[in-house]
């Protein structure tokens, strides 16, 4: 299988790319509704009373007994709230980092590696996932991250290699 051009991995990789940010997209959006419904709920001790005697409140019965999340419900309101700006932070930089990879993928699918717009976008990628990894803890991609840059500073060598063989040729 060819790693650059049409019809090869880079291709393939690009349109996953695309795909993956519509579904992270979509999730997000799902998340941030569904946690702002739990975080500022109050709880239903008794649900005939709300008219929901139908429902199955198994789930709920569960919660209750549950310590961690008790833990969460006696979080005060105030840093409660500050869990839908983190967790917006956290899908930007991941929103940011997946459409850059599918930008950096769509050149090599259309055969530019070695170029100056190829460098700024694994620069820019790494220094998202750096921050990504800052807001996460996740030790991981802190590694990605700097491996990343390192890459970088390949392929600016690379660039500029590119660069005087095309003048010379």
């Amino acid at each position: 299988m060819k790693y650059l051009g049409k019809k090869s991995l880079s291709s393939l990789l690009s349109g996953i790319l695309h795909v993956s940010w519509y579904v992270v997209l979509a999730l997000s959006i799902i998340a941030v509704v569904v946690g702002a419904i739990i975080l500022f709920s109050t709880p239903v001790e008794d649900p005939a009373a709300l008219g929901m005697a139908k429902v199955n409140f198994h789930i709920f019965s569960e919660l209750k007994n549950d310590e961690d999340w008790q833990m969460i419900k006696n979080i005060p309101l105030a840093v409660r709230i500050l869990f839908l700006p983190y967790f917006g932070v956290i899908v930007a930089l991941l929103l940011r980092i997946l459409k850059k990879s599918q930008y950096l993928f769509n050149n090599f699918k259309n055969d530019i590696v070695f170029n100056k717009s190829n460098v700024l976008i694994i620069s820019k990628i790494s220094k998202l996932l750096i921050g990504f990894s800052i807001l996460t803890f996740d030790f991981s991609s802190l590694l990605a991250g700097i491996l990343l840059l390192m890459l970088c500073e390949i392929f600016k060598s690379g660039t500029v290699l590119q660069e005087d063989h095309d003048l010379t040729v």
